[in-house]
């Protein structure tokens, strides 16, 4: 697979885990709160969007 291609995927799971997670959540019978969010990867909370996308910036890519 090239780069490119992994690096297109990666920004896509990115964008549905920070758009869609909780209403998937929701979805399935989970109650998350609001302006809490937490990595995938290592479970750290965060309670801006903002941190969480600079996590995942510098500790994970």
């Amino acid at each position: 697979m090239s780069s490119a291609v992994r690096r297109t995927w990666r920004r896509l799971v990115q964008s549905y885990n920070q758009q869609c997670a909780r209403d998937d959540a929701a979805a399935h019978g989970y109650s998350v709160p609001t302006g809490v969010w937490a990595c995938v990867r290592c479970n750290e909370p965060h309670l801006e969007l903002a941190t969480l996308q600079h996590h995942l910036r510098t500790e994970h890519f």
